[in-house]
C-alpha cells in the first residue's frame, strides 16, 4: 500500500459544539513552514447537539471546503470514530486532534522532519499541556499523566521504556500499518469511550499493533498542543471513574503479551498466563482488603480511593473476561499469520 506523503488531521467529536470552534482555529493556524499536504477530517461520532453544524459554518465561513470536510459514524465508541477516519484519510500520516485540543502552530513543521528521519517510525507522540476551563483541583498536578497530560517519556526519540505507549491525542499513526490489519477483517477488542463510559485502551491496542508489525513508538517533547480541562472533568469522582475505566481494559489487553516473546504462540501459553495473571491481581485486591482493615491509616484518603478503584476493576477484569481475551488472542494470531503473508 502506497499512500502521497502528508497528512490527515483526524478530529473525532461528540456532542462538542461548546468546545470545537477554538479546535479548529487552531488547525488552521498551523504554520506550515515547507510543502507539507494535509487535509481535515472531521468525524461525527452520533452527535446530537449542532456539533456538526458549527463545523460546517466555520469551513463555509472561512472558505475551507478543499481542506476540511465532515463524515458521520453513527457507531459510538473512539476507536468505530477513528476507524472512520482512518478509511476516510487520503495521505501517509494520521494525526489524531481530539476535539477538546488546541495543536501549537509549529506542531505539523516539528513533526514531519522527525517523521521522515526514520523509516521505522509507525507512531510520534507529542505532549499535553493542561488549559483549565476553570480553577485547576489541588489533586491534578500529581495525577496529570491520566488525563493525557505531561511528558510521554523521559526523552526524545524511540521509547525504549517496559511499557510501551502513546495517547492518541497528538499523534501521528503510519496509516498503512493498520490497515494491514483492518483490511483482513481485524476487529480490535477495545472500542474506546462512548458517551458515558470512559473504558480506554483503545490508543495503546493500536500502538501494540503496530510494534507487532516491527515499527517504533516516538515521542517529542516539541509536540506541544492545549488539552482543555473542562469543569466537569475536573472532579474527583470523574476522576475515579477515569481510573476505572483505564485499568478496565487490563484482562483485554493481555491478550497481546505473549506476542511480544513469539510471532505465534501457542494456545495452552496463553491459558496459563491469563489464569497466573487473574491470580495475581485477584491477590493484590485481596491483600489491599487484609492491609486496609489492619491499618487504615496506612493510606491518605486519596490513594486509598485510588487503589481501591484500580484494585478491584483489574481483578474483576480478569475474573469476567477469559472467553473475549482467549477469542481474541487467537484473532490476532489468524491476523498476524495473514499479514505476514503478504
Amino acid at each position: 500500500m502506497n499512500f502521497p506523503d502528508g497528512i490527515s488531521i483526524v478530529v473525532c467529536t461528540y456532542n462538542s459544539s461548546d468546545r470545537i470552534t477554538p479546535t479548529l482555529q487552531s488547525i488552521f493556524s498551523l504554520n506550515t513552514n515547507i510543502d507539507i499536504p494535509w487535509e481535515l477530517i472531521i468525524v461525527d461520532n452520533a452527535s446530537i447537539d449542532n456539533t456538526s453544524t458549527i463545523c460546517n459554518n466555520f469551513i463555509l465561513k472561512n472558505d475551507l471546503q478543499k481542506k476540511a470536510r465532515i463524515v458521520f459514524e453513527e457507531k459510538l465508541g473512539c476507536n468505530n470514530a477513528r476507524l472512520k477516519g482512518l478509511y476516510e484519510s487520503k495521505y501517509k500520516w494520521l494525526l489524531f486532534c481530539d476535539d477538546d485540543n488546541q495543536l501549537f502552530p509549529d506542531y505539523i513543521d516539528r513533526a514531519w522532519s522527525i517523521l521522515e528521519s526514520n523509516l521505522k517510525i509507525g507512531v510520534l507522540g507529542g505532549q499535553g499541556l493542561p488549559l483549565f476551563e476553570k480553577e485547576k483541583p489541588n489533586w491534578f498536578d500529581h495525577y496529570s499523566k491520566s488525563f493525557a497530560i505531561g511528558p510521554q517519556a523521559n526523552r526524545d526519540g524511540k521509547i525504549n521504556t517496559l511499557s510501551k505507549k502513546l495517547y492518541s491525542a497528538g499523534s501521528f499513526f503510519k496509516k498503512e500499518l493498520l490497515l494491514n490489519y483492518y483490511d483482513n477483517n481485524f476487529k480490535t477488542i477495545m472500542i474506546g469511550p462512548h458517551g458515558n463510559d470512559l473504558t480506554r485502551g483503545e490508543d495503546t491496542e493500536w500502538c501494540i499493533l503496530i510494534q507487532l508489525l516491527g515499527y517504533e513508538l516516538w515521542y517529542s517533547h516539541e509536540l506541544k498542543f492545549h488539552h482543555l480541562m473542562s469543569e466537569n472533568r475536573m472532579t474527583w469522582s470523574y476522576f475515579l471513574n477515569l481510573k476505572k475505566g483505564i485499568a478496565s481494559g487490563t484482562a483485554k489487553l493481555s491478550s497481546y503479551t505473549l506476542f511480544y516473546k513469539s510471532k505465534s504462540p501457542i494456545n495452552i501459553s496463553f491459558i496459563l498466563y491469563y489464569w497466573y495473571q487473574c491470580i495475581y491481581y485477584n491477590l493484590i485486591w485481596f491483600q489491599f482488603i487484609i492491609r486496609n482493615k489492619i491499618n487504615k491509616k496506612r493510606f491518605q484518603i486519596q490513594e486509598l480511593q485510588i487503589a481501591e478503584v484500580v484494585n478491584h476493576t483489574k481483578a474483576i477484569s480478569f475474573i469476567h473476561h477469559f472467553r473475549i481475551t482467549y477469542k481474541h488472542f487467537k484473532h490476532i494470531k489468524a491476523a498476524l499469520k495473514n499479514i505476514s503473508k503478504l
